[in-house]
């Protein structure tokens, strides 16, 4: 059996950043290989983790709290700060056509692209979580009822899920991967060998793409092949989780420290990626758009970290008794709480 930390998993830190990479390397590149190597998994996999660091029970106003503090702010900080950009430039540059192509960018989701490209997963993400903790108070078929039928919607017709702002009808079908997440946080580490297991979990997810099961394109309320294409993300993601704990006491103490950082201020890397791309890839190649998208939003989240700005653009707490370090939860991502 597993052992399960007490505190804060590095092994999980670090399948969250490789997340984050795969998400920056499927914005940079958009081949149909990056396609079938990343969106398999890489947004499903924080919907899933926040399945497997659920808590059931807290009030619904102590969710909306929490979003806002770790997902919204953020989101609202960054917003505004790329916006200042990104207006006057398509102002100069003749790319807004009328009023509505300026408001798009309010409307988030599916609505807006560069420099907002991302920003659909954190309204989403934060919807999820206040519509299952919303959801909690009905049997627990509810929330599964809720998800498949909204997956169901999405299979049918994608147009009409992705429709609400924010994403807000995509986060109902993306609850299926929460629920799956927290279902496998009961069960996956009383099963033995659950490292072993991961790694052939890994193994099927792979041959299930490679088979056929199409990737999935979250933002687009696309879930790919019917049934096959979630089911191989939650095997994915399941494979990525045990893998990331059996790492646990494995990943040396300071390179689980830097992990553990990396992960705590992430959101930024998510929100502000896609900047980096809008204003590089004019200039140069892929590869150097990728380092740059990944390097330089980190490194800005990393001296932001210690500073009173943390709070509102990277959705951590900095309380003056840690000498300006920010707190985060054990076991328990910023952008999967």
């Amino acid at each position: 059996m597993l052992h399960m930390p007490p505190r804060r998993s590095v092994g999980v830190d670090l399948v969250r950043v490789l997340g984050i990479v795969a998400v920056v390397a499927g914005h940079v590149w958009t081949t149909e290989l990056s396609r079938l190597l990343v969106f398999p998994w890489h947004v499903p996999l924080f919907f899933f983790l926040t399945g497997w660091f659920w808590t059931s029970g807290r009030a619904v106003g102590s969710e909306v709290r929490g979003r806002w503090r770790t997902l919204l702010r953020p989101y609202a900080t960054w917003f505004v700060l790329i916006s200042l950009a990104w207006y006057p430039s398509t102002l100069a540059a003749g790319g807004a056509s009328d009023v509505v192509d300026l408001l798009r960018p309010f409307l988030g989701g599916q609505y807006v692209g560069r420099p907002y490209s991302a920003f659909w997963f954190v309204t989403a993400l934060a919807v999820a979580a206040v519509a299952l903790r919303l959801l909690e108070r009905f049997p627990p078929w509810a929330p599964w009822a809720v998800a498949l039928a909204a997956v169901g919607v999405a299979t049918v017709s994608p147009g009409v899920l992705r429709l609400p702002p924010a994403s807000a009808g995509t986060a109902l079908a993306c609850l299926l991967f929460v629920l799956a997440g927290s279902v496998a946080r009961r069960w996956l580490p009383r099963l033995p060998s659950p490292g072993a297991l991961g790694a052939a979990l890994l193994l099927v997810g792979a041959a299930s793409t490679a088979l056929g099961s199409a990737p999935l394109d979250l933002k687009q309320a696309d879930f790919g092949t019917p049934v096959v294409s979630a089911a191989t993300a939650v095997v994915l993601c399941s494979g990525l989780t045990l893998v990331g704990l059996a790492l646990d006491d494995v990943v040396p103490h300071r390179l689980g420290a830097v992990v553990s950082r990396l992960a705590g201020c992430g959101i930024a890397v998510v929100l502000l990626h896609a900047a980096v791309i809008w204003v590089a890839e004019p200039f140069v190649q892929a590869p150097w758009v990728f380092v740059l998208s990944v390097t330089l939003p980190w490194t800005a989240a990393l001296l932001l970290e210690h500073t009173r700005a943390a709070p509102w653009l990277l959705g951590v707490r900095t309380p003056a008794s840690t000498g300006g370090r920010p707190t985060t939860a054990p076991n328990e991502p910023v952008l999967t709480r």
